[in-house]
């Protein structure tokens, strides 16, 4: 995967953690910041297929075709009704 090199600012005694961590690991403090990142950001695999689970579940109610139309009609005559 092609990089490009970004700042970002980190405290000073966070900095020199990642120092030591990496000095630990013996690997370059960029390369761990980018693992880190990489491991903490990620979508997690069980996420994904709970909303897969959810979106099938809920694909499997709806009847046919949807009229998108009717059903914003459909809610702003609720919200009405309850003065909203």
């Amino acid at each position: 995967m092609a990089t490009r090199d970004r700042v970002i600012h980190v405290t000073p005694d966070a900095y020199d953690r990642l120092k030591r961590e990496a000095g630990r690991r013996g690997v370059p403090p960029d390369a761990l910041a980018d693992e880190l990142l990489a491991a903490e950001l990620a979508p997690a695999q069980s996420d994904l297929n709970g909303i897969l689970a959810d979106l099938a579940e809920i694909r499997g109610r709806v009847r046919g075709p949807v009229d998108a139309v009717a059903v914003v009609r459909e809610g702003r005559e609720e919200l009405e009704r309850r003065g909203l």
